[in-house]
């Protein structure tokens, strides 16, 4: 989780109180922070996935003012409407669809500053932003460019001066030269054209989301500030731009819209004019307040709490209350997360523990502990363990591995398009790894165990979990002997008798797909040499090989249950 610097003399300006540092200490955690360490001239806090607007010394300060009580309920960010407009190219859809601006004027730049700026972009950039993956942020120096803007796309062959370099580069030369050419090409990998925002003159202002140019760098001396938020989902762009756009508010600096003209349609639309900071709603039930927090709280004392973490509220009725949540609280996406609040703001510390009323004795349940065993084979075997999410979409689950759609637990309400579903088997999310590592150097092998998810009409929510394990290997030589021989050995260590038969799989070739069975007849996995059209579909050029193990049933095979 990110770790951020914050000045002391810099976070007393910004709340306006002479603090000292044992009152920090004390403080801060109780909202919901990691105190890492401080000196006398400052402090390090750690900051959890789900405050990226606390990723500043800006946005801590202006939590902390609501904590303490020196500020309470929503901030009023004035915002003015800009003269500044933004074009959008069509070709852009393809690469990285969305774009987003903002105008920061009378910025009080000096080194603390400075570095700020420098810090919530980079911070956001490796956590929120998913290391630029899903967005990415450029800040300009306002004076130095000529509106209107433009968000196109070039050849390989474009040529500009990326930031930190005494000569222009190609966009070719800087994926393969330059630090951040090297650290982030991958996101741009399969592309004859890449992304380029320039100004009305055709200078460059950056190539999103691997480089700024030289030609628009903030120095010291900057004033106004243009910045802008690319990506390929539409909610993380604007959600990035309002944390900045907000942060340097609490600077005093003035923030001013752009105006940005799309070809195609977005979530908002084909003309959008950007930062939106306008508050949304959400209606909090008080019985959610009683059932999680588990006291009795009354309507005035929740409205209070919220204020405290700068929320504004009102009563709809005697038991639910209509919350304003500002533009920069992005992880605030069910009531329950407005729950949460209201406890950090009660306070941790005035709740009296209670020793339950009866006694169990705790142990890791046989599940775990046989998956701790498949892992420690399989590291054995030189694979790589791997995480991956447990939510997905189902062109990712089913078109691109070549499988018809099957039943699959669907999100109600999903935020992104990248996460829709439930993941029903473990293939498609490791080729999804080797995707994102196609620059990294091969052989590369990884495996995860983890649980997919299933429709169960027999189970009490109509869905069940359910532990596998799944492996691959991609190399110039990867073949189906390979992948037979690691699955052979894996299971003899188990000591589980096993048969391969030949068979058909959409996402293997022909010919050299295998099903595991039981020598009853029992299928509990498949493997086999991934199919060329699902390695494209990947954007991978390597032979690939891969297998995947109910784990569940070789326990059954081994007389365990699921339970402890």
């Amino acid at each position: 989780m990110p770790v951020i610097r914050v000045g002391l003399e810099d976070f007393r300006r910004l709340v306006g109180l002479r603090l000292s540092l044992s009152r920090l200490r004390e403080e801060i955690p109780m909202m919901g922070l990691g105190w890492e360490r401080d000196d006398p001239e400052g402090f390090e806090v750690e900051v959890f996935p789900n405050r990226p607007d606390m990723l500043s010394p800006e946005g801590l300060a202006r939590a902390y003012k609501g904590f303490i009580g020196l500020e309470r309920g929503v901030p009023d960010y004035v915002v003015k409407r800009g003269f500044y407009e933004a074009y959008v190219d069509a070709a852009v859809k393809s690469v990285r669809p969305y774009i987003a601006f903002a105008t920061i004027k009378n910025v009080p730049m000096d080194e603390e500053v400075f570095k700020s700026i420098i810090q919530i972009q980079e911070k956001l950039h490796i956590s929120y932003c998913r290391n630029r993956r899903k967005g990415s942020i450029g800040v300009h120096d306002l004076d130095k460019l000529k509106p209107p803007v433009r968000y196109t796309v070039k050849p390989l062959s474009f040529r500009f001066r990326p930031l930190d370099s005494e000569e222009e580069m190609s966009i070719r030369e800087i994926l393969r030269r330059h630090p951040k050419g090297v650290e982030y090409g991958h996101l741009l990998s399969g592309f004859k054209y890449c992304p380029i925002l320039e100004d009305s003159e055709g200078m460059v202002l950056s190539m999103p989301p691997v480089i700024n140019s030289e030609y628009t760098r903030v120095t010291l001396e900057t004033k106004n500030l243009f910045i802008d938020c690319t990506g390929l989902d539409w909610r993380t762009v604007n959600s990035v731009l309002n944390i900045i756009a907000t942060s340097l508010a609490e600077r005093g600096c003035q923030i001013y819209t752009v105006k940005i003209h799309y070809p195609y349609d977005t979530p908002v639309g084909k003309e959008v004019e950007t930062p939106d900071l306008a508050p949304s709603e959400m209606k909090l039930p008080l019985s959610l307040v009683d059932k999680v927090f588990g006291e009795h709280l009354d309507a005035e004392e929740v409205v209070k709490l919220l204020a405290k973490m700068r929320f504004d509220a009102v009563k709809l009725s005697e038991r639910e209350l209509l919350v304003k949540v500002p533009a920069y609280r992005v992880d605030i996406m069910h009531p329950v997360d407005l729950v949460e609040d209201v406890i950090i703001a009660y306070g941790y510390n005035r709740i009296e523990p209670e020793i339950p009323q009866f006694a169990t004795i705790g142990g890791e349940s046989l599940l775990e502990r046989f998956s701790s065993k498949v892992r420690s084979i399989m590291v054995g075997l030189g694979y790589q363990e791997v995480m991956t999410e447990v939510l997905t979409n189902p062109r990712d689950l089913f078109v691109k591995m070549r499988v018809k759609a099957g039943p699959v637990v669907e999100l109600e309400n999903p935020k992104t398009v990248e996460y829709t579903v439930c993941r029903s088997w473990l293939l498609p999310s490791l080729m999804k790894v080797l995707a994102r590592n196609r620059h990294r150097e091969y052989p590369q092998r990884i495996f995860e165990v983890d649980d997919v998810v299933i429709l169960d009409e027999n189970s009490e929510t109509g869905g069940r979990s359910l532990r596998k394990l799944a492996a691959v290997s991609i190399h110039s030589e990867a073949d189906y002997a390979e992948v037979k021989a690691v699955v052979d050995t894996f299971l003899e260590i188990l000591a589980v008798e096993h048969r391969v038969e030949p068979g058909i799989h959409p996402s293997f070739i022909e010919g050299r797909t295998g099903f595991i069975k039981t020598l009853k007849g029992e299928t509990i996995g498949f493997l086999g040499e991934i199919h060329p059209e699902v390695l494209i579909n990947f954007g991978l050029e390597n032979p690939t090989v891969g297998f995947e193990i109910d784990l569940e049933a070789v326990m059954r095979l081994k007389g365990f249950g699921r339970r402890p």
